[in-house]
């Protein structure tokens, strides 16, 4: 090893910054970081952009094991999806309707199940680098998955990953028709004690129910 390989290998162990890892490295730790994870909660922003359409929502995210999570939108509109591990309930209060769907979590493709603890990312997915798109945050690293088996509800995704951490910062899914739907997570709270009632959907009065 040269000298100057010696003093920036030293500088880097020194001041904490976290050394490049290969992809497939960095998923891994990603893996095992949410298959540790027993709950967690965050802020969250989702920007859509899509048939000349722009839209930013927000609110918060609580997630459980085994396939339990929590989305409420605050603003514009409050909505809010809901899954129990066994169905899941989008309800729409402006409008007073729920739609309620079964939630198949060993056969479901939905991107955001391993942050659940659900599927194996480097089983399903080609993991490499993104190279065009660059991460909000200049530390964070930036990966493209590419599903191994074609998927009719997105061509890919990526993610934004804090290296210090191994946790998700942003999301982002690119549809096959060209839409783009991206989360942005803040103030993630770990391992924090979530009670199963969050989870369990009260049908309000007067309000239609539909079944996908």
């Amino acid at each position: 090893m040269t000298r100057f390989c010696q003093v920036a290998t030293l500088v880097l162990m020194m001041s904490g910054m976290p050394i490049a890892q290969a992809p497939d490295e960095l998923i891994a730790r990603l893996q095992q970081k949410y298959e540790a994870l027993e709950s967690f909660s965050a802020d969250f922003e989702q920007r859509f952009q899509g048939g000349g359409v722009q839209l930013r929502e927000s609110g918060i995210v609580k997630m459980k094991k085994p396939g339990k999570m929590y989305w409420e939108y605050q603003q514009p509109t409050p909505k809010f999806f809901i899954a129990d591990g066994k169905k899941s309930y989008f309800y729409l209060p402006q409008d007073k309707q729920v739609i309620v769907s079964d939630l198949d979590l060993e056969n479901a493709s939905t991107p955001l199940l391993f942050l659940v603890g659900r599927g194996k990312i480097q089983e399903d997915f080609q993991v490499e680098l993104e190279e065009v798109e660059k991460p909000l945050q200049a530390e964070n690293v930036l990966v493209r998955l590419t599903p191994k088996r074609p998927q009719g509800g997105y061509s890919y995704l990526m993610l934004e990953i804090d290296p210090s951490t191994y946790l998700i910062y942003r999301l982002i899914v690119i549809e096959p028709i060209g839409n783009r739907n991206e989360y942005i997570m803040k103030n993630i709270r770990e391992n924090i004690r979530i009670s199963d009632q969050q989870f369990r959907f009260k049908l309000p009065k007067d309000v239609e129910v539909l079944s996908q």
